[in-house]
């Protein structure tokens, strides 16, 4: 999943969301270091990604994605994810508009930055400035973000195929998946902690 995703997945406890935000910057069992909710937040992080990844649904999506994107159509069904959030965010969420959501992430980021990796408050700064969780759902400012990503993978990386290869599957057929998809982690999930 994608940072919209385990947004909207780790749900509203502040400390959770924090750990949960910078879960991909915190290796092995550096966790441990960090204050008991955030720690918290960077365990559910890997739980959201371990769930999404071994999903059956995510395997045929990706496996789909697979003959365009090659080793990248992982990040490219994280990255669809998203995309897919931003358009039915109001199905997914219905108690929150999008913008209104990700303003209220954001404040609640931007007061806990400091706890945060350098690279982690990086991303952030620029993910704020740029309004990037409130764009996804646009393809052409997806692609800005494939684009953007593949300037930076050392190996020749082709996310910028990424609708390339929604359109030979079927966006409607990926897009069903997705929604059955997060609707089963978030139920699994309130299972655990508390939900929005």
């Amino acid at each position: 999943m994608n940072y919209l995703a385990h947004l909207v997945i780790g749900g509203p406890d502040p400390d959770l969301m924090v750990g949960n935000f910078m879960g991909d910057s915190i290796k092995g069992s550096a966790h441990s270091m960090l204050p008991k909710g955030v720690a918290a937040g960077v365990l559910l992080h890997r739980w959201i990604d371990s769930e999404a990844d071994a999903h059956l649904l995510s395997q045929a999506s990706r496996a789909d994605l697979r003959p365009i994107l090659g080793r990248m159509s992982g990040v490219g069904l994280d990255l669809l994810h998203d995309y897919f959030l931003a358009r039915n965010f109001n199905q997914i969420l219905p108690q929150w508009q999008l913008e209104s959501f990700v303003d209220h992430v954001e404040s609640i980021l931007a007061q806990r930055k400091n706890e945060m990796p350098d690279r982690t408050q990086r991303f952030f700064t620029a993910m704020s400035e740029h309004r990037w969780l409130k764009e996804y759902g646009e393809r052409g400012k997806m692609l800005q973000v494939c684009t953007s990503m593949d300037a930076r993978i050392a190996w020749d990386s082709n996310l910028n195929e990424l609708f390339k290869a929604v359109d030979r599957v079927g966006e409607a057929a990926l897009e069903a998946r997705f929604l059955e998809l997060i609707s089963d982690l978030m139920n699994r999930r309130s299972e655990k902690w508390p939900s929005w």
